[in-house]
């Protein structure tokens, strides 16, 4: 059984896939809490090996990876191959909720992972589109970072509390936003502006949602009681037991 809040996360860096691992470093930056249990596994660590032995060992209910992509494959670092339709590994995710930030797996793989057990997906059914008009990892740059936020909303969402639907929700209203953003808020004076709008456009457009809309892979902590009712249904309850024996 998956462990709630527990997150895995696939991050490599090479074939321009840093962008997208740079800002989902932000996001898990943001919006981790002391009860989260992240693993990373980046670059050189982000390989097949490494990736079974985390989920066999740390049992997460979240994965998330990026990757380059087709249809029927999703590959890790340096373009290796990791998850396909038909292989063994499948069954690792079983329980799961598998987020691919990659391009086409939402045609065939996605629905093969469902339909073997895992527990809800995200991901793209066309080729996924980002800018890359300024270097990554460079804070400063909305406009680098602005498909990931929107893409990485699931993420945020999840560790929140939010369930699988609503996390999804959150994706596409982020969407909506940064494309206003870009087209008649502040961002629409930026010389590429209107190639970014489309990138954002195409993106929410391809943006997948499939399985269990109601998982919650991180519960809300249960709401402490206010002190003062608590001590005065104490109190209340000692007098009348005292009324009762006199």
């Amino acid at each position: 059984m998956p462990r709630q809040n527990v997150y895995l996360f696939v991050m490599p860096w090479r074939h321009y896939l840093r962008w997208s691992s740079c800002v989902m470093e932000e996001i898990i930056a943001q919006n981790r809490r002391p009860w989260h249990q992240i693993i990373t596994l980046e670059d050189g660590d982000a390989v097949p090996d490494k990736i079974d032995e985390a989920i066999k060992t740390y049992d997460p209910m979240v994965v998330w990876g990026v990757g380059h992509g087709s249809p029927d494959v999703y590959t890790c670092e340096c373009m290796a191959r990791y998850l396909w339709v038909g292989s063994d590994r499948v069954e690792l995710f079983r329980g799961r909720v598998v987020h691919l930030n990659s391009c086409y797996t939402a045609r065939r793989l996605g629905p093969h992972l469902i339909e073997r057990g895992a527990l809800a997906y995200y991901g793209s059914r066309d080729p996924f589109w980002f800018y890359i008009g300024d270097p990554c990892c460079w804070p400063n740059s909305r406009a680098v970072r602005a498909v990931f936020l929107c893409e990485h909303q699931t993420i945020a969402s999840l560790m929140s509390g939010k369930t699988t639907l609503e996390a999804h929700q959150d994706r596409l209203r982020r969407y909506e936003e940064e494309i206003e953003y870009w087209t008649v808020g502040p961002g629409k004076n930026h010389p590429h502006a209107p190639g970014i709008a489309r990138i954002l456009e195409i993106d929410m457009s391809i943006a997948t949602f499939l399985g269990e809309e109601t998982a919650r892979p991180s519960p809300p902590l249960p709401r402490p009681i206010p002190i003062a009712p608590l001590l005065s249904t104490v109190f209340g309850g000692a007098v009348l037991a005292w009324s009762q024996y006199r």
